[in-house]
């Protein structure tokens, strides 16, 4: 695999790490909103819902990461960041 084409896999993988974190604070948000304002709802759901539903985006989150965060060459975890020059296992430039 050529480095240019090792740099834009990794870029798909960046992408997609950024939606999974957007769908962790967008389910996240409504609760944190509920403890600073001191509402009993948002959207017409309770504290425990939206809870429930940062945890699942939490698990989205972690499922990516630990499942989907891989190095284009090697297969491997590159290490931690989104703005991750090179794998920590087999030195491949990522960006």
């Amino acid at each position: 695999m050529k480095n240019e084409e090792i740099k834009k896999e990794f870029a798909k993988v960046i992408f997609n790490a950024k939606i999974a974190a957007a769908i962790f604070f967008a389910l996240l948000t409504p609760s944190i909103v509920m403890i600073v304002k001191d509402q009993t709802e948002v959207f017409g759901q309770d504290q425990d819902f939206w809870f429930r539903a940062g945890i699942a985006g939490f698990v989205v989150y972690m499922g990516f990461t630990l499942f989907l965060w891989k190095c284009p060459k090697c297969g491997k975890f590159p290490g931690r960041g989104w703005f991750r020059k090179e794998c920590n296992n087999c030195g491949v430039e990522l960006s």
